[in-house]
């Protein structure tokens, strides 16, 4: 029982770092972008968010997967299973959003119904709410990447969603028949 609440303590302090550390990352990047002239050189840094989310939805699935493999060698329970898919969601849905944001800051007209003149965190809030609309394939069109990176980026969340979802489900089970 103490083993097992040790267990998910640290898998929330782990999480948490990186998840910290991610948006921390995110954040430092937006910042350089503003001061380094992000709408005279919008191409450059489009790309450069491109491959920060390739490199970032990598990361997320190995990562996922590994943690997934340790869990199950571990014959930890369901539940844990699901705090680890809870947390790696929470992540790559707000990493996005940071995408999303970045690309709305470099594109005023990226995303319909997103407005350039709109405060920061007003945006943030808008565009996490499309961020979640779109992990979980409900997409209600209210708002829409306009711009091609931002259709890219997009598309990249909706796959990030079908891989976790899918694989990771179908992984955990495939595991737990094959113990039996």
């Amino acid at each position: 029982m103490i083993n097992n609440t040790l267990s998910r303590i640290k898998v929330v302090v782990r999480l948490t770092k990186e998840f910290i550390f991610l948006i921390g990352l995110m954040i430092i990047f937006f910042m350089i972008m503003n001061i380094w002239g992000h709408q005279e050189n919008s191409t450059l840094w489009a790309s450069i968010i491109v491959l920060f989310s390739i490199a970032k939805i990598y990361y997320l699935v190995m990562h996922t997967f590994k943690k997934l493999d340790v869990l199950i060698e571990n014959n930890h329970s369901f539940n844990h299973m699901l705090l680890l898919l809870g947390a790696i969601i929470t992540l790559i849905v707000v990493s996005f959003t940071m995408d999303y944001l970045c690309i709305s800051e470099i594109y005023a007209n990226a995303f319909l119904d997103i407005q350039y003149s709109q405060s920061i965190p007003s945006r943030f809030s808008n565009l996490l709410y499309f961020s979640i609309v779109t992990f979980t394939s409900v997409g209600y069109g209210d708002i829409a990447p306009v711009v091609p990176v931002a259709k890219l980026i997009t598309v990249f969340e909706m796959i990030s969603a079908f891989i976790m979802m899918v694989f990771v489900f179908s992984k955990y089970l495939r595991k737990n028949e094959n113990s039996r």
